[in-house]
């Protein structure tokens, strides 16, 4: 496979499509790789030719391998050794969840400029979603929700009726299956006030307040650490253990929010994935009623 390793014959592998149905598998994710590297390099021709060979590196290249190829770019372009736009191939053109998630979050932390109109991190992300150039655009918008940025999280939230439409279903599930391990509370107050919001329209809005109450239970379900963040710790205090961003113990956390879940209950008894989250954060984690997370509630 040396003949990839310059810009000049993955150019002429991307431009020649006969060539890829003479690689296997993992040929294809060798060329994948190759030129992301040399995208990130600076060899901006490559950038037309990878958006049109993702779908074949795609479909062809397990999630598990795109997944290394994706870790692989990414700490290179935390290295320095890559510009970080090589992370919109991820974000636009990857159908893993995951990955688009982790290329969203990691585009608005870097605050990645679109030019010449000047987009910068989240508002790039949030514009690529809303001019449909992301495939998997609630896994995109899961990831920025995921950051826990309460001025991010007020943008998120002018998309909520469109969200809401039924044809929307696809998208709003994506962002509700986006989990990290760790939880900010700022996320959980986005779906929290989004219920809130919904509650007085019940039951014609049953269908969205249950994807609401399905995040809540998905952040608790999968969370790692058995605390809650209040915030990201500045770039200039990562080097210094004096101080940090906040945390908040789970116990607390539920506390605080236990009153406003209870308080959904009475108008929406019927929703069983909302009893549900309300048991989950209340700290009985009961998990027995057989409603899975990504289907429907009865």
């Amino acid at each position: 496979m040396e003949e990839f390793l310059t810009p000049e014959t993955v150019l002429a592998d991307l431009r020649h499509t006969a060539i890829w149905g003479g690689l296997d598998d993992e040929g294809i994710a060798r060329l994948a790789h190759h030129a992301l590297f040399f995208a990130g390099r600076g060899h901006a021709a490559l950038n037309p030719l990878i958006a049109a060979f993702y779908p074949e590196y795609a479909g062809r290249v397990a999630g598990e391998r795109r997944e290394e190829v994706f870790a692989r770019i990414r700490g290179q372009v935390h290295e320095g050794l890559l510009r970080s736009g090589v992370l919109l191939h991820f974000l636009c053109h990857d159908p893993d969840l995951e990955i688009v998630s982790a290329a969203a979050r990691e585009v608005a932390s870097l605050g990645l400029v679109e030019e010449p109109e000047g987009a910068r991190g989240a508002d790039w992300v949030l514009k690529l979603v809303v001019t449909g150039s992301v495939a998997n655009s609630g896994a995109a918008l899961g990831g920025l929700l995921a950051l826990g940025d309460e001025a991010v999280n007020a943008k998120l939230a002018v998309l909520r009726p469109g969200l809401a439409l039924p044809w929307a279903d696809r998208a709003l599930g994506q962002m509700v299956s986006c989990t990290t391990g760790y939880v900010f509370a700022a996320t959980v107050t986005f779906w929290l006030e989004w219920m809130e919001a919904l509650v007085a329209d019940l039951p014609d809005a049953s269908r969205v307040f249950d994807w609401t109450a399905r995040a809540l239970l998905a952040q608790r379900e999968a969370m790692v650490e058995q605390t809650i963040l209040r915030g990201r710790v500045p770039a200039r205090e990562r080097t210094n253990g004096d101080h940090g961003a906040g945390e908040l113990s789970v116990a607390v956390f539920a506390g605080s929010i236990g009153p406003r879940l209870r308080a959904l209950v009475p108008a929406a008894r019927q929703s069983e994935i909302l009893l549900r989250a309300v048991a989950a954060w209340s700290g009985t984690r009961d998990a027995g009623s057989g409603v899975p997370l990504n289907g429907a509630s009865a």
